[in-house]
């Protein structure tokens, strides 16, 4: 029935300031701006990452992104000033969590080597 996630769409309080934070924190290339949303492309996968200006509102949706330097990712997200939780470990998986600027929740993981 369906073939891929398409996109995560994240509400923001202002875009202008969110497109300033994804592309510069998060190192995420814009490839589209309709003048009311934007879209990202993360990392060679096809699914993309919208935000658009509105209501935020708290979210048991949580976007996962993947790092194969989990460490690494997160000391860049710190010397960035983005507030970022201590790495945990899941089974399998290692993971940390951090917000955006308007308290959007994201998780960042890498698969532990069996």
């Amino acid at each position: 029935m369906f073939s891929k996630i398409d996109t995560v769409h994240i509400q923001v309080n202002d875009l202008k300031k969110a497109q300033h934070w994804y592309e510069e924190v998060l190192e995420l290339e814009q490839i589209f701006d309709s003048g009311k949303y934007l879209v990202f492309k993360i990392g060679v996968g096809e699914s993309t990452l919208t935000i658009q200006e509105g209501k935020v509102r708290p979210s048991s949706i949580t976007p996962i992104l993947f790092s194969d330097a989990l460490e690494e990712t997160r000391l860049k997200l710190l010397e960035k000033v983005v507030e970022v939780g201590e790495i945990e470990e899941d089974e399998d998986v290692t993971y940390f969590k951090f917000r955006d600027l308007d308290g959007n929740g994201f998780e960042v993981c890498q698969y532990i080597p069996l």
